[in-house]
């Protein structure tokens, strides 16, 4: 198995089925597996989801919302693929050229994770898809309206970087094993930037890839905005804390 998308699911039943069904559409020519696993509280996604659309997609149902990071995990531990994509139900793969990400990582085996470009329901490249290095002088300037990382996520052309976005990313299953996956301390938001770090202390490189896109319709999984602030800034919080001194 060449390639295991993994998608953890939460209040997002509406675009999980464009997710599957763009796919199913636009993957081709490459071996690959699904693995849905279902976080939300109140609705059970049916057994036969997916069935209509693709075969063989593999359903696991948490029966509580464990968060994004240990979803993530529980889909890794049963999947197959050399490569994982990381990918959010309100996803749509948009271009039909995913062997172009898997070359990458072919041609240049320091190559351990991989984002794409993601884009807006407009049709424009979203911003803070990735980036150089996280600090609290660059956040400082981030809020301050400096976006020193614009230059990364606007190129054309494939560039090192410190990290990219976990809505849509790919990595070297065994480095994701060598890693720990991720780190579950983050319930959501930071993981991806942490999980980037740790695969740079490693030595493996991390490449924002603008040729394969990705639409993406940010923030549908949650609509409570003080509650979802309230989650990013206890996840910063950690990163700094595991990052930087006192």
């Amino acid at each position: 198995m060449k390639l295991s998308f993994i998608i953890v699911n939460y209040q997002s039943e509406k675009y999980l089925v464009k997710c599957l069904s763009s796919i199913k559409e636009k993957v081709l020519s490459v071996d690959y597996e699904i693995i849905v696993v279902n976080n939300d509280l109140e609705v059970q996604l049916p057994n036969d989801l997916g069935a209509r659309l693709l075969s063989e997609i593999r359903l696991i149902n948490t029966g509580k919302n464990i968060g994004f990071g240990a979803g993530c995990n529980v889909g890794a531990k049963i999947s197959q693929g050399e490569i994982l994509c990381f990918l959010n139900p309100d996803t749509e793969i948009i271009k039909n050229n995913i062997s172009d990400i898997l070359d990458k990582f072919n041609q240049d085996k320091n190559v351990g994770v991989i984002g794409p470009r993601l884009i807006d329901e407009a049709g424009k490249t979203q911003e803070w898809i990735a980036g150089k290095e996280v600090t609290i002088l660059s956040t400082v300037l981030n809020n301050l309206g400096y976006k020193r990382d614009k230059k990364i996520w606007e190129s054309d052309v494939s560039v090192e970087c410190a990290w990219i976005s976990g809505a849509a990313s790919f990595i070297r299953k065994e480095i994701f094993q060598k890693l720990g996956g991720f780190d579950e301390k983050f319930f959501m938001y930071f993981e991806d930037i942490n999980l980037c770090k740790r695969a740079r202390q490693l030595d493996y490189k991390v490449l924002y890839y603008p040729g394969f896109i990705i639409k993406h319709f940010s923030g549908k999984s949650f609509l409570d905005k003080k509650e979802q602030k309230r989650y990013y800034r206890k996840s910063q919080r950690i990163y700094f804390g595991k990052y930087l001194s006192k």
